[in-house]
C-alpha cells in the first residue's frame, strides 16, 4: 500500500508528515508536481525514514522540459510518470467537462509523443484519470479513449473512484487497459447519491460504498505495481490513513 502526498500537502511540517507515514507502516509514497520539488532535500527525508518513490504526478505543461523530470526521477529512483489531467482550464474542476472531442485527441496525440522521451532513459509515461473522462463525448465516445489510443506504451494509473465518480464501471477500464496499468488509486466515497466531486463525501478506503473486494481482486490479474490511497482533502490525515489501512487488512 502507499500514499499519494496530494493527501497530506495542508499539513506541516512536511518531516513530521513522513514520520507518520513510516511508523503507519507505510514504505512508499507517490509524488506530485515533481517538477516544482527540491528533489536533493527530499532524496535525504526520505531516505532517513526509509521511505521509497516509485511514482510522481507531473504537470502535463513540465513534459516540455522532460530532461530535468527525467533527471529528477533518478535521483529519487522514480521509475513511473503520470500526467494528472490536461492543461489546466479554467479555474474550476468542472471546467474539465468543456473540452471537446478535438481537444481531447489531440492532447492524447501531445502526451503519446513524450512516451518515446521517458522510456529512453528507462521510464514509463502514463495517465491518471479524475471522472471527466468517463463522461460520453457528443460522438458518444469518452475522453479517455481519446487519450489512451495513440501509444500502446502509454499507461494508465487509473483511479478507481474517480472512475466510479464519473458513471463508469472501472472492471470494464481494467480489463479494457489492462496492458496499460501500472498503478491504481483507491479512493471511496460515504454516499453514491451525494455529490462524489465533493471532497467532503470522501471517506477512508472500505467505509464508502464501493466493494473493494471485487476490484482489487480484479485489478491483481493485471500489471498493476502500485495501490495507491488518495484523499482530496482529509480534515484529519492520519485517521484516514490508519483506517484505510485497518480496512485493506481485512480484503
Amino acid at each position: 500500500i502507499s500514499l499519494q502526498i496530494y493527501t497530506t500537502r495542508n499539513f506541516k511540517p512536511f518531516v513530521d508528515v513522513l514520520n507518520f507515514i513510516s511508523n503507519s507502516g507505510i514504505k512508499n509514497i507517490e509524488l506530485f508536481g515533481l517538477e516544482t520539488i527540491d528533489v536533493n532535500n527530499l532524496k535525504k527525508n526520505i531516505n532517513d525514514f526509509k521511505i521509497t518513490c516509485k511514482s510522481s504526478h507531473v504537470s502535463f505543461e513540465s513534459l516540455k522540459d522532460a530532461s530535468t523530470i527525467i533527471k529528477s526521477a533518478k535521483l529519487l529512483n522514480i521509475q513511473h510518470i503520470i500526467v494528472p489531467a490536461p492543461p489546466k482550464r479554467g479555474n474550476k474542476f468542472e471546467d474539465y467537462f468543456s473540452i471537446s472531442e478535438e481537444e481531447w485527441i489531440s492532447f492524447g496525440k501531445q502526451l503519446s509523443s513524450y512516451v518515446s522521451v521517458f522510456e529512453d532513459s528507462g521510464l514509463t509515461l502514463g495517465y491518471h484519470n479524475h471522472s471527466f473522462e468517463f463522461k460520453p463525448l457528443s460522438s458518444g465516445r469518452l475522453p479517455i479513449q481519446c487519450i489512451m489510443e495513440h501509444n500502446d506504451k502509454l499507461k494508465f494509473e487509473i483511479d478507481l473512484g474517480w472512475t466510479i465518480a464519473g458513471g463508469a464501471d472501472p472492471i470494464n477500464w481494467i480489463n479494457e487497459y489492462s496492458n496499460k496499468i501500472i498503478a491504481c488509486h483507491l479512493k471511496d466515497f460515504f454516499d453514491k447519491n451525494k455529490d462524489m466531486l465533493n471532497h467532503q463525501n470522501q471517506s477512508p478506503v472500505g467505509d464508502g460504498f464501493i466493494d473493494w473486494k471485487v476490484l482489487i481482486s480484479t485489478i491483481k490479474k493485471t500489471n498493476c505495481e502500485l495501490f495507491i490511497l488518495e484523499h482530496d482533502d482529509p480534515s484529519d490525515y492520519k485517521r484516514y490513513v490508519l483506517r484505510s489501512i485497518e480496512n485493506l487488512a481485512d480484503i
